[in-house]
């Protein structure tokens, strides 16, 4: 596996990273920085940024696990103090802290996100902590508002209502059925079916690993409760974030799944308008396609075949 544990962070984070094999310095070479969506084990994307690096060799690839998600790391997280969630700022914080690990004042950055992780990524490029100079954003399936009015949303937000504690029972029950009553090979069996991969792909296996670890269940969920409450309409940010790119010069890619249970049919599109209507023409691309929310699982190859080309 591409994924190794970085001891240089506070918190038990993972990477995945791929040295640029340019003859350029590294200062010069773009940085391409990946932020992955909930649960934010960046060992469900190791295909899919080994894909990227295929096609872009010149970039230093980074892939990035939410702090709290490495399985790299698992005792490390057992046995930390914390028994608290990772908050959405939390998190940013943290990718910021290894984004500058990794860049420098000038280099050109290539930073993109998927799901929650496009929400960071709009965080991220908007910091003034930020080490390096963005050369694109890159938002997939993102859900970077209103993501409690999209089909899923609703249904959680209704949930997390009546069941205030649901990350620490959900988190509990997991590591009971899944850690100890039933063997794995069964659970990567029931995955393989329910998911539509094989049982020994890095999906099921990453899923595996994930219900198997109760403390990853409950960051998971409770960074979906940060997610219902926080992740609203605000128009005022977007306006800004658009300015400082406009300014910058900034490209931006935006891509929508035309079914999406975390982005609402009425989200997507107003956000579409309000790029196309605010965003310099000749630095927006926006693409809706018929992929799921959770690309990632079965359709990399195709992603980075269609849009990775030219990037």
């Amino acid at each position: 596996m591409a994924a190794r544990e970085y001891i240089k962070c506070a918190y038990p984070t993972s990477i995945v990273h791929f040295k640029s094999i340019s003859i350029r310095g590294k200062s010069e070479c773009p940085l391409f920085v990946w932020i992955p969506g909930n649960p934010g084990l960046i060992e469900y994307y190791e295909e899919f940024l080994m894909l990227i690096h295929r096609q872009h060799p010149e970039w230093e690839v980074l892939g990035i696990s939410h702090a709290g998600m490495s399985t790299a790391s698992v005792s490390k997280s057992e046995k930390s103090e914390r028994n608290d969630v990772y908050s959405l700022k939390q998190q940013i914080d943290h990718k910021l802290e290894i984004i500058k690990d990794f860049s420098s004042t000038n280099r050109p950055l290539i930073i993109m996100g998927h799901s929650v992780g496009a929400y960071m990524v709009q965080h991220i490029v908007l910091s003034d902590k930020l080490v390096g100079k963005v050369a694109k954003m890159g938002l997939l399936t993102p859900t970077i508002l209103d993501i409690h009015t999209s089909k899923k949303g609703v249904v959680l937000t209704k949930v997390l209502y009546w069941l205030k504690d649901l990350p620490q029972l959900a988190g509990w029950f997991s590591s009971l059925l899944f850690g100890f009553f039933l063997p794995s090979f069964i659970l990567r069996i029931l995955l393989s079916f329910f998911m539509g991969c094989h049982r020994n792909s890095s999906g099921v296996l990453t899923t595996t690993v994930l219900l198997e670890n109760g403390e990853f269940v409950k960051q998971a969920l409770g960074l979906s409760v940060y997610e219902m409450e926080e992740i609203r309409s605000d128009w005022a940010f977007q306006r800004r974030l658009i300015v400082h790119c406009n300014e910058r010069g900034i490209s931006t890619w935006l891509l929508f799944s035309d079914s999406d249970h975390w982005v609402a049919d009425t989200t997507r599109e107003d956000l579409i308008k309000f790029y196309r209507d605010h965003y310099r023409a000749d630095k927006i691309k926006i693409h809706t396609c018929k992929i799921p929310h959770s690309f990632v699982l079965n359709h990399s190859k195709y992603l980075i075949s269609e849009y990775f080309e030219d990037s």
